[in-house]
């Protein structure tokens, strides 16, 4: 099981996509840390771009995190600690994708956005058309689970066509979709959040749920 998540990116005036990040880069920042000026490193690596054209980049970063504790005999409130992150950029679709936690995406994006000319929105799949799709098994062949805020959950086929269905529409009250496909050669099941969030539960390569993402972005 592993979270994705999608940003659409939006050039700043001028900028070429196809430029950015093109070479490993380094970014040294000071912060103020238990009364000691701390040196906080970041490291861009690029490396292998997919055969869809999708870059792929590792980021690891040094960050502050609140933490109490005692060293040595003398209380912290903050300790530094590396984070690694894993994302693809593609600069023709103006998609990145940041294979890891909700939290930690926007981390990893964050520093794409603070550091490159670009805007980054999350990015959110048209669920109902996913829900539709699914009821009427044009692209997958399972039942589809809907769950709400509620811990309410419909599952079955053609379950947009119910009364709750349209129900619980009206009251905002849906969350995410479970849906499993049939994609390729494998059966995919994943979870679809209003947010955008894709959890997949199948296990997949990241070139494969790449692949899966721009099926997802034509539905």
């Amino acid at each position: 099981m592993f979270s994705v998540s999608i940003f659409d990116v939006t050039p700043q005036e001028g900028a070429q996509l196809n430029e950015i990040v093109r070479e490993a880069q380094h970014f040294r920042d000071t912060q103020r840390v238990n009364n000691f000026d701390e040196k906080l490193d970041t490291y861009i690596y690029v490396n292998e771009t997919s055969p869809t054209g999708y870059q792929n980049y590792r980021i690891v970063t040094d960050e502050v995190v609140d933490f109490r504790a005692r060293v040595k005999g003398e209380f912290i409130d903050q300790v530094v600690k590396q984070g690694t992150y894993l994302i693809y950029f593609h600069p023709n679709k103006k998609r990145l994708v940041a294979l890891c936690r909700k939290e930690d995406a926007f981390k990893a994006t964050g520093i794409f956005e603070t550091r490159f000319p670009m805007q980054l929105e999350k990015h959110r799949f048209n669920i109902l058309g996913i829900i539709a799709e699914s009821s009427d098994v044009r692209g997958a062949r399972f039942d589809v689970k809907i769950e709400t805020v509620t811990g309410v959950s419909l599952k079955g086929s053609n379950i947009d066509g119910t009364q709750y269905y349209s129900n619980m529409l009206q009251s905002g009250q849906l969350t995410g979709v479970v849906v499993t496909y049939d994609h390729g050669d494998k059966t995919v099941t994943l979870r679809v959040s209003v947010d955008g969030t894709l959890l997949f539960y199948s296990n997949l390569s990241e070139y494969e749920s790449l692949d899966f993402i721009d099926m997802l972005y034509d539905i």
